[in-house]
């Protein structure tokens, strides 16, 4: 664990410029404020725009009034002269872009406009003068009004709008700036500022950092230094903790060992312990039958030894009696030889697990071995130990590493893997294989696989990453230490140089896979350890 005090941002001083709150406010404000101004520009824009076509409509039309009866006298009259004079005039209007006349009889007077810009000429009907004819139309007059003197005018006004609010959305700018930057800039650098201080939360500035001010700015401040503050005595605490926690944890740690290698020793004796009491659980039976053997022994030569004092001793009683002496002889000799092999593979098992010697041994057979004196074990329950040995290598290495792992292996069946059932099936496998790997002399190296099947509750997966760690046992309180597959774990990655794997699913059983290389002894050894075994 590492605790720095020294404050770092996420940002550069530029790069903050550039995102400053300041400037961030400005930027909405001024946007909305321009946003708006278009909304009213646009708006106005449309008013003077129908105001200023509507104005120069209301003058042309008073203009037209004031010409009509000379229009209707020249067109009338057929006098072309006074017609375009009079068109003239009109078109010297500052609104008017074109005025034309067309009649019937006597053609047009004037440029007439053709397309859609004839559809925008204002059109007036001339009358005749003769009172006789009741004013008969005698013509047309057509006025285009001047789009582009108007939009100039309108131009001209909004222009002078949109400048006078430029001018004051930079001013407002000015303004808001300084006055943002007054309340509420500064006393946020301040604040930044402060969080930046190197080494604050081991050294934090003594000063108050706004002094006098009771707003929400001060109650901030306020607030950034009282936690800097306990956060500096935090600090402070956990430092000391530091200092005397690695020793503390060394000194755990060292008496964890202890009680780990108290707990590992009393394992193993405890099995040893389990594994005397089966022993001398079957050694019961072939001793029995040996006392029980010699004591009819020794009534047929206290038989014989009466007769003979008697002389009454004849040829068929002593025959009977040798037989029934030689019939015996032979049940001690069965029943003591039975004993004698259970004693010799308990004082091998016992041995290779006490002595923790490297010899060269036959893999299979001490498996084999290791099976033998856990017979009396497994005679008392239903469990069924089926094997599969092909491993038939004599093998450079720790027999009793390998007798352990075969009963621990055999034992976490019986209790774990069935757990809930009285009977089931454990089988014991084991194979050679060729590696990937090469030896010196350039053939490839050989390992064993020996694998430990049940066909149990199996281990649920969340359990399966922790089945090797020290200690972890869902059986705590019920006789479970947690020790057996750390102990395994152990056995074969340092005393056989090998791997172990597990894989399981739950109500299909479990399997334990390891993974040893074949370490061949000396040819003369190998021979003496094929013809011991």
């Amino acid at each position: 664990m590492s605790l720095s005090g020294s404050a770092s941002l996420p940002y550069t001083p530029k790069e903050m410029g550039r995102a400053s709150l300041s400037r961030t406010f400005i930027l909405y404000t001024l946007g909305l404020f321009a946003l708006l101004g278009l909304i009213f520009i646009g708006i106005l824009t449309k008013i003077t725009w129908d105001a200023s076509h509507a104005r120069a409509i209301r003058v042309t039309e008073a203009f037209f009034q004031a010409t009509k009866r000379p229009f209707e006298r020249a067109i009338w009259t057929v006098n072309a002269d006074a017609t375009l004079q009079l068109i003239r005039g009109l078109e010297s209007l500052e609104v008017v872009e074109r005025v034309w006349v067309e009649t019937p009889d006597t053609g047009n007077f004037g440029e007439p406009v053709t397309g859609t810009r004839q559809a925008e000429a204002l059109s007036y009907t001339l009358n005749s003068p003769s009172t006789i004819l009741h004013k008969d139309a005698i013509g047309q007059v057509y006025i285009l009004i001047d789009r582009n003197t108007i939009s100039y005018e309108i131009a001209s006004t909004v222009g002078f709008i949109v400048t006078a609010i430029i001018v004051y959305l930079m001013l407002l700018a000015v303004v808001i700036r300084a006055v943002f930057k007054r309340l509420i800039g500064r006393p946020l650098s301040a604040i930044v500022n402060y969080l930046s201080t190197p080494r604050l939360i081991e050294d934090p500035p003594k000063a108050e950092l706004m002094p006098g001010r009771v707003d929400e700015i001060g109650i901030l401040s306020a607030s950034l230094q009282s936690m800097v503050q306990r956060r500096h005595l935090d600090l402070q605490k956990i430092q000391e903790y530091q200092t005397n926690l690695e020793d503390l944890v060394a000194h755990r740690t060292e008496q964890l060992k202890l009680v780990q290698e108290e707990l590992i020793q009393a394992d193993n004796l405890a099995a040893l312990g389990a594994l005397v009491a089966g022993v001398s659980h079957e050694l019961n039976t072939p001793l029995g039958n040996a006392l029980m053997a010699a004591t009819t022994i020794k009534d047929s030569t206290g038989y014989l030894q009466t007769e003979l004092e008697q002389q009454s001793l004849s040829k068929e009683a002593l025959e009977n009696e040798v037989q029934r002496i030689t019939d015996t002889a032979n049940i001690i000799e069965k029943t003591l030889g039975r004993a004698r092999d259970l004693v010799g593979n308990f004082r091998q098992v016992a041995v290779d697990r006490q002595s923790e010697k490297k010899r060269s041994f036959n893999f299979d057979h001490i498996i084999r071995e290791t099976l033998a004196t856990l017979q009396p074990t497994l005679k008392k329950t239903s469990f069924d130990v089926e094997l599969d040995l092909n491993a038939d290598e004599v093998v450079d290495s720790y027999p009793g590493a390998l007798s352990q792992l075969v009963s621990n292996f055999v034992e976490n069946a019986m209790k774990h893997g069935y757990e809930g059932r009285s009977e089931g099936k454990i089988k014991l496998s084991s194979r050679v294989v060729e590696s990937e790997d090469q030896n010196s002399t350039g053939t490839p190296k050989s390992k064993i696989v020996f694998s430990c099947r049940d066909y149990g509750v199996g281990i649920p997966e969340k359990n399966l990453k922790k089945v090797f760690e020290p200690f972890f046992t869902t059986k705590f309180g019920k006789g479970g230490s947690g020790l057996g597959m750390a102990i395994c774990y152990q056995l074969v990655t340092e005393a056989l140089n090998g791997s172990i794997s597990v894989t399981s699913k739950v109500g299909s059983g479990t399997e334990f896979t390891i993974e040893v290389p074949v370490e061949t002894p000396s040819k003369p050894e190998a021979a003496t350890r094929k013809k011991a075994h």
